[in-house]
């Protein structure tokens, strides 16, 4: 069973989030499948860079959509985004120094972090698109 698993409970109704949504599921699924197996460092930095840079790009993709779609709580999203990559990059920078492995509690903040914000911040942005573009 994979670690983290996407369901319709987490659709956006906006295509192109709920794919890079989808990616990210699986990039973190991907991430602890290769620490439970045991693999290399230099294997879970790739993995973690992956997901990192992946995870920059999609804010990036809300951040413009959020923008164009003239979001009212754009600046309250983009800084939970902030806040975000701010931690990642520390645990990364950890991570690489030696001074910690990527273990079950940074999994965990991860798969927490992407549930709860695509189930809370990200469904009222969903919201606000369907009563505003498709309604």
């Amino acid at each position: 069973m994979a670690f983290l698993t996407w369901t319709e409970d987490y659709r956006l109704y906006v295509d192109e989030i709920d794919e890079q949504h989808k990616y990210l599921f699986n990039l973190l699924s991907k991430l602890y499948d290769s620490v439970t197996e045991g693999a290399e460092c230099g294997t879970l930095d790739k993995i973690l860079t992956e997901l990192i840079e992946y995870t920059v790009y999609h804010f990036n993709t809300e951040e413009k959509l959020f923008r164009e779609w003239k979001y009212p709580k754009l600046d309250i999203h983009k800084q939970k985004h902030d806040n975000f990559t701010k931690k990642v990059l520390e645990l990364q920078k950890i991570f690489r120094d030696g001074s910690a492995t990527i273990s079950f509690e940074v999994l965990d903040f991860l798969s927490d972090w992407l549930t709860k914000h695509t189930m809370g911040s990200d469904q009222k942005f969903s919201a606000f698109f369907l009563k505003t573009h498709m309604g």
